[in-house]
């Protein structure tokens, strides 16, 4: 048992045996004769501490000794709240992720619904004379009219476009020509 040992169990006693230690250096006796006295103080010291039937009891134990004991018991409760708030987290976590692929999922959905009805109005746009369709696009929304010009084919775009207002035909045709989606029928 070394010193750093008994100096935590017991530390009356470890200090009893460090100044012994110290008497016995300044005596230079041979190894052996030092190493046999050091056993035998600490067989001492162990059985000081240590009752006659060779238990310990609680109030045996250093004040030191409760401390660490009292510091384990909370470390392993702050361990076990960690673990069972990391399990929270990857569990939230793990919701979250399956809630931003389901939103994912209905956005999709959202966008084909949307780009299914576009195409809806540019067919129906398309089988409408050139001026009634002029002024329903006259009166949509600008975003909407281009992509619904965009659906359609040229010449079928351009003579819709030759009955809306000049202001209005501009603007529509500079969004086409900024417009970044290939043309699709």
């Amino acid at each position: 048992m070394t010193l750093n040992v008994l100096e935590t169990v017991v530390p009356e006693v470890a200090q009893s045996v460090a100044v012994a230690a110290e008497e016995d250096a300044s005596a230079k006796p041979d190894l052996a004769a030092e190493e046999k006295a050091a056993k035998e103080r600490e067989a001492k010291a162990v059985e000081k501490a240590v009752g006659k039937d060779g238990t310990r009891t609680e109030k045996d134990l250093p004040a030191e000794w409760k401390a660490l004991k009292r510091k384990e018991e909370e470390l392993a409760v702050k361990e076990r709240t960690l673990r069972e708030m990391e399990a929270g987290i990857k569990a939230e976590a793990e919701q979250v992720r399956r809630m931003h692929a389901e939103i994912r999922q209905m956005l999709d959905e959202a966008r084909n619904v949307k780009d299914k009805r576009v195409k809806q109005l540019v067919d129906m746009l398309s089988n409408t004379k050139a001026k009634k369709a002029a002024e329903i696009l006259q009166n949509m929304d600008e975003d909407l009219a281009v992509k619904v010009l965009s659906g359609m084919r040229g010449r079928q775009a351009g003579e819709i476009l030759t009955f809306v207002e000049a202001k209005k035909a501009a603007k529509l045709s500079e969004a086409l020509t900024a417009l970044q989606i290939p043309f699709q029928q």
